[in-house]
């Protein structure tokens, strides 16, 4: 295929960053699974020191000059486009601040980040507090660069960089009707779960759980061969190249259901970062798809297949083989109760399907405020508390179960959070669609995965370097909206 001139000038640089790029990738995810105490500060340095040579990279007048002329060249493809469009936002950001600048704030992130693996498990947000403090304070700076005449405040300037032409006026606007749903379906399906005793949950060892997860992985078809899964203190994936999709999880002895689903949604990540296809690399356009994109994925396979009825009876034989015998012996309905329980509660990643959702609305309308200005990081486990009680009925007894139980705002992802609620909404979008061309229920119920993850990579995947207005048009003919996922909701849990 016959690129753009601009295009093929950039290639050298763009080889370069992908080899950077994929180097810090390998980093970090040493870091955050096996990096010894007394390393995690040096480390954290080399990747700061590598993270500044990609800012260098894009610095380079050649570089900036090939990026402008390319984004006004009309004989650039859309992807060579959509490929511009993303080099510019970063060409303009850095024009707005010295590169040094940027650097400290990459360096007041990563200690941020160091600080809050420390003091998160001493539950300490006292000694966190002025680290954070500066990660913040840097946050607000380059949001402020970011803005534009498209954003009204600084924070609308972040969601931008996660999810393009997103505003908090927006979010607002599709969030509302979550909530009104969510918080009429609660006490429902609360009051329902008291007439019926579910099974106790025991408690399995690591090595038995590490059995089931890798069991798991092969069932939804990740290729472990172009992967790897390891132990975090905060479950990820990262996709460091295209043949080396890597996932973390976070064993809980006490409730095996932490790590079946945290398999399940980063193994989700990971199935679109296996099946992009060719072109996607072929235009360096493997990291364009936006953060509620990707979630998309994550939360299609743990809620949409893994909550299912249906792939209840496939995912109880996997713990009878891997965890208890015992598990042949329970009824499906019971296993799928266990898998769908709703207990509001304080742990967003082990958040039911109904009540997760209310649990980014707390961090979007948090974060949404810290960033404006209008609150500051001494005023959120304060805040975080009230909203926890107002919102889920729920006592927060500790900042570490509290404010501070995610990663996200320790190095500067302010604007991710909404993410994780629109990959809800873009994913019962496309279960509607899919269900047009495949009996999807009958698919999951014969453990036919297969043939979903191939309508996927045919119709979904490689179209995820799109803007997320004309991917999930192009991919479900519809524009954006929360009814899909309400109908969802009020199927499952409104009876």
């Amino acid at each position: 295929m016959k690129h753009s001139v601009y295009f093929e000038a950039l290639k050298p640089y763009l080889e370069q960053m992908k080899r950077v790029g994929s180097m810090v990738g390998v980093l970090y995810y040493d870091l955050a699974t096996q990096a010894p105490e007394k390393a995690i500060g040096p480390q954290s340095e080399i990747i700061n020191f590598y993270g500044s040579q990609l800012a260098a990279i894009s610095q380079q007048v050649a570089y900036k000059t090939l990026v402008k002329n390319g984004l006004k060249d009309p004989n650039a493809s859309p992807q060579e486009k959509r490929l511009f469009e993303s080099l510019s936002r970063e060409i303009l950001l850095m024009e707005k601040i010295p590169l040094s600048e940027y650097a400290a704030a990459h360096n007041a992130f990563s200690k941020s980040n160091e600080m809050w693996r420390l003091c998160r498990p001493k539950n300490d947000f006292a000694s966190w507090l002025p680290y954070w403090e500066e990660a913040v304070a840097y946050s607000r700076k380059l949001a402020k660069a970011r803005m534009d005449h498209l954003t009204k405040t600084p924070y609308d300037a972040l969601l931008d960089l996660y999810e393009p032409g997103n505003t908090s006026d927006y979010l607002d606007e599709l969030f509302a009707p979550l909530k009104k749903a969510i918080s009429g379906l609660l006490p429902q399906v609360i009051s329902r779960q008291k007439a019926r005793v579910l099974p106790p949950i025991k408690s399995y060892p690591k090595e038995k759980q590490a059995a089931l997860s890798k069991a798991l992985l092969e069932t939804i078809h990740y290729d472990m061969k172009g992967g790897a899964l390891a132990e975090s203190a905060h479950p990820f994936s990262i996709d460091i190249s295209e043949f080396d999709a890597r996932l973390t999880t976070r064993y809980s002895e006490e409730d095996w259901r932490s790590n079946l689903f945290t398999i399940l949604h980063e193994g989700g990540h990971c199935l679109e970062f296996q099946n992009k296809g060719p072109e996607m690399y072929e235009y360096y356009l493997e990291s364009e798809a936006t953060s509620a994109i990707c979630e998309t994925h994550s939360r299609f396979y743990e809620n949409l297949v893994g909550r299912s009825m249906e792939f209840a009876p496939v995912l109880k034989s996997l713990c009878a083989k891997h965890l208890d015998p015992a598990f042949d012996y329970m009824s499906d309905q019971d296993f799928y109760d266990l898998l769908n329980e709703v207990t509001p509660g304080l742990i967003r990643c082990d958040a039911d399907e109904l009540t997760y959702t209310l649990h980014i609305i707390i961090r979007y309308e948090i974060e949404r405020d810290l960033i404006n200005g209008v609150i500051e990081c001494k005023d959120v486990p304060a805040i975080w508390n009230e909203k926890y009680k107002t919102y889920l009925g729920v006592d927060v007894p500790s900042d570490k179960d509290g404010c501070m139980q995610d990663v996200h705002w320790t190095d500067g992802e302010f604007g991710y959070f909404p993410s994780y609620a629109l990959g809800n909404l873009y994913g019962a979008m496309i279960r509607e669609r899919m269900s047009e061309d495949l009996p999807f229920n009958d698919l999951i119920r014969e453990n036919k995965l297969d043939v979903i993850l191939a309508w996927l990579s045919e119709h979904d995947y490689p179209n995820d370097w799109m803007r997320p207005v004309d991917w999930i048009e192009k991919v479900t003919g519809k524009p954006l909206g929360s009814e899909a996922f309400i109908r969802y909701l009020m199927a499952k849990f409104g009876h």
